[in-house]
Parts: structure tokens; C-alpha cells; sequence
């Protein structure tokens, strides 16, 4: 069997929107499993592996998910960063290569993608300026053995990994422990109620948020990126970037444009520092930007 018929009989690759149905119906089952990504993995190419069944969306996608990180990061020269949920280190490299970073981790609990991601990124980690390792942030990260990192970003990690209020607090608590006190972490991630576009996690905004606030992380700014609209339609199948292009950008500015278009974000954005107080005493209300 072909690479490309594996890939729409597997349920791990298909970009018809028949079998992306199917996978959301037993997503619960699914997304919070390695051996899905693992299959995953190797059943889909370039960056639908880890985002959208479309490559020529996720092209697009890619391109607003480093513009709004980059914006609210800033300069990271010289930072230490961890990368949560670094599916095949896209993103790992992105910070490396071109936003300064003197070292990122990249963590994933997928084993085949990991490998992946040090395949392909073979010149970055011999030089060790990135490092990936397996690591589930919901069971916890010691095995990692890495702490005291001046940022860990989180993008769309903790929506399929968490499958309620608890996993989700103490993903949080292992995503905090990662940052030096002061240090930020930026969370990306499909947070929605709504059956349609939720992943495994049913929690909204104000949870997320309480979430990181027990976990020592106070909220310090907040965005959102990926037009639903578009989104549902555009991400499925292949189409030409001459079509897909200025629809989805157009989406992307009007999300940018009005404020209270913010529950047709697929992604919500939102920016923590850690307190100077010890993780274990931390506790603070919730506040929604």
C-alpha cells in the first residue's frame, strides 16, 4: 500500500473531510494518545504530520503562528526556551535559527516525532543548540531533566494531551516548573466549549486561566489567531495558495481588526509570567482579557 492510501484508510492522514469527521468523533479515544501521532507521523508529510490535513493551509498557518509569537515574545536572544508539544520541531528551529535563542528544547511525548524532529533537525542538535526529548506534560517532566529556562511556549499541546480540569492543572504545574520565577510562558491553544471545535479538552477561557493561576503563572497579555470560518473550510483539502491565500489573511486581519469577533478564534493566545512566590504556594483568581 502506498503512502498515500495509508494515509486515507489509517485515520491518522486523511484530508477528506469524511474521515476528519470520523477522527473527531472518537477524538477523546484518539488525540491523547502518542501512538496516534506516532502514526501520525509517518502517514502524512511536511507539516500536516503535526497541524492541518492541508499543507497548503498549514503553509499559511505557520506563517501567522510565527508573526503572532514572535510578536508577543519579542527578542529571545540569548534566552533559554522550551518548546511543549514540539510535534516535528518546526517551531524548535524557528526560535533557534531565526528568533536568537541560545538553546531550545523541544519536548513531545510521540516517540516517532521526536525522532523525526532530530532527523530533521540534525545540524541544530549536533551543534546543541536544540535538544528533543520524550516527555508527557501531564504525567510530569523530571524525566526531562530540565528546569530554570527563561521561556516555554505550549502550542496546541495541552487541548488534546488534557482530558479534564485536574490533567489540565497539572500540566500547567509541570509547564511552570519549567521557566526560572519570572520567567514566561505562552500558551497557543484551540480553547473552546463548543462540540464542533473543541478538542479533547471541554474547558473554557476562564478555566485555562484559573489553571495557571494555581499553578503560579499570572496572566500578563493575551491574542488569538485562525478565523473558524476559513479554518473549517480551507484546512481539509489541498487547494491552490492563489485562493487559499488571501482568504485566510483576510480572516486573520479581521480577527485582528475587531475585538469582538474573539470567539471565531480557533486559537487563544495568552502570556503568563511565573510568581516569585514557590509554585507550591501559589494560588490567585482567574481574569479574562
Amino acid at each position: 500500500m502506498t503512502q498515500s492510501n495509508q494515509a486515507h484508510t489509517n485515520g491518522t492522514g486523511s484530508s477528506g473531510v469524511f474521515q476528519l469527521f470520523r477522527e473527531r468523533l472518537s477524538r477523546d479515544a484518539m488525540y491523547g494518545v502518542a501512538s496516534y501521532w506516532d502514526a501520525r507521523a509517518g502517514a502524512r508529510s511536511g507539516m500536516a504530520r503535526s497541524l492541518w490535513p492541508s499543507n497548503a493551509f498549514n503553509v499559511l498557518w505557520d506563517e501567522r503562528q510565527r508573526a503572532i509569537v514572535g510578536r508577543v515574545l519579542g527578542d529571545l536572544t540569548g534566552h533559554r526556551v522550551a518548546d511543549v508539544g514540539c510535534g516535528t520541531g518546526r517551531i524548535t528551529r524557528w526560535l533557534a535559527e531565526e528568533r536568537g535563542a541560545r538553546h531550545v528544547l523541544g519536548i513531545d511525548f510521540s516517540q516517532a516525532t521526536v525522532e523525526a524532529a532530530r532527523n530533521e533537525s540534525a545540524a541544530l542538535v549536533s551543534s546543541g543548540l536544540v535538544r528533543f526529548e520524550q516527555g508527557d506534560v501531564v504525567a510530569g517532566l523530571g524525566s526531562v531533566g530540565a528546569v530554570g529556562f527563561d521561556d516555554a511556549i505550549v502550542l496546541g499541546c495541552l487541548s488534546v494531551a488534557c482530558s479534564d480540569r485536574p490533567s489540565l492543572e497539572r500540566a500547567m504545574l509541570h509547564v511552570a516548573k519549567l521557566v526560572r520565577r519570572g520567567g514566561r510562558v505562552l500558551v497557543l491553544e484551540p480553547i473552546h466549549r463548543s462540540p464542533l471545535l473543541r478538542r479533547v479538552l471541554d474547558l473554557g477561557l476562564e478555566e485555562w486561566i484559573a489553571a495557571a493561576n494555581r499553578a503560579g503563572l499570572e496572566l500578563v497579555a493575551a491574542d488569538r489567531m485562525g478565523f473558524v470560518p476559513v479554518r473549517l473550510v480551507f484546512s481539509v483539502r489541498d487547494l491552490p495558495g492563489a485562493i487559499v491565500g488571501p482568504i485566510f489573511r483576510a480572516g486573520e486581519r479581521l480577527l485582528d481588526a475587531a475585538p469582538w469577533l474573539y470567539a471565531l478564534s480557533d486559537y487563544k493566545l495568552l502570556m503568563f509570567t511565573r510568581s516569585s512566590r514557590p509554585i507550591e504556594d501559589a494560588s490567585g483568581p482567574a481574569s479574562v482579557p
